[in-house]
Formats: structure tokens, C-alpha cells, sequence
């Protein structure tokens, strides 16, 4: 019988043990799992935006928590995007337009390659929703989402 209870009270201390370690989760820069960036739009959301025959609007933006194939924190930057072809051609737009950037020294971010993307044709008047997943380190912050189909930067949302 002592043997059973003083199993039982190892057995509690184990999963107890386990248990609190669970919740004190750091990264190896000693950073928390409270540092998860909140994200807004500067400009506000559903702001509309027309670039090359193309209307578009950021309709909504969050954060979290995620770990890579490698087990390492990160945070996972969410935008849902709506966009509209408003020209008389087929137009294109896909996820690959949009990059991150970060106030780590304005590091850029594309699109996550872990997280299905968005992208193709548009017929005229034609509207599809769409997003955006970038990974980020953890302690990073966004500032700024710009839309840049080519070499050239056509919008810019700030972030706060």
C-alpha cells in the first residue's frame, strides 16, 4: 500500500512538473511568448485602393504564435485582402505582390511558402478575397505592408 501511494505522489509531481513548464515558454533569445506582435493598419481597414485597373482593400489583420519545421517560435502575420478587377482586360494579382517589413533594421519578409498563397486571373469585374501569411521572428514588429507587383513600391499601409 505504500508503495502505491508514494507512486501516486511521484506520478503528480511528474505531471505537475510537466505541466507548469508548458506555460513559461521562452525562445532562445530569452524572450517570452507574450511577445507576439499586435498589428493594425495605420490607415484603417476596408480603406480601398486602385492600382493598374485593380481595387483592393486590407479587410483584416491579426498575429499569433507559430513554430516552424525547425521547433522555433515565430510570430505568423495574417491579412485578408479583397480585390476587384475594374478594367475592361484579364488582369493578374496573387500573394507574391505584397512584402513585409519589420522595424529589425527594415527587414523584408515575402509570403510564407508554408501557408497556401493566393494568386491568378481576374476576368473584368471579377472579385476574389485572399491571404496573406508571413512568418516572422519573434520580438519583430511590422510596420509597414507594401504592394509592389513589380520593382516599384505602388501602395504603401502603414502598421502600428
Amino acid at each position: 500500500m505504500k508503495k502505491f501511494l508514494l507512486s501516486m505522489i511521484a506520478v503528480g509531481f511528474v505531471l505537475t512538473g510537466c505541466n507548469s513548464n508548458t506555460n513559461n515558454k521562452t525562445d532562445d533569445s530569452g524572450n517570452s511568448s507574450a511577445s507576439i506582435a499586435k498589428v493594425e493598419v495605420k490607415d484603417g481597414l476596408n480603406v480601398p485602393f486602385t492600382a493598374d485597373g485593380i481595387e483592393m482593400k486590407i479587410t483584416e489583420v491579426s498575429s499569433s504564435e507559430s513554430v516552424n519545421e525547425a521547433e522555433k517560435p515565430k510570430q505568423l502575420i495574417t491579412f485578408s485582402v479583397e480585390y476587384k478587377n475594374i478594367g475592361t482586360q484579364d488582369k493578374g494579382m496573387g500573394a507574391i505582390d505584397f512584402q513585409l517589413v519589420t522595424d529589425k533594421k527594415d527587414k523584408t519578409y515575402n509570403v510564407t511558402e508554408e501557408m497556401e498563397a493566393f494568386g491568378g486571373v481576374l476576368n473584368p469585374e471579377e472579385s476574389a478575397t485572399g491571404k496573406l501569411y508571413y512568418l516572422i521572428g519573434t520580438g519583430e514588429k511590422p510596420t509597414k505592408l507594401e504592394y509592389a507587383p513589380t520593382d516599384k513600391t505602388l501602395k504603401t499601409w502603414d502598421l502600428q
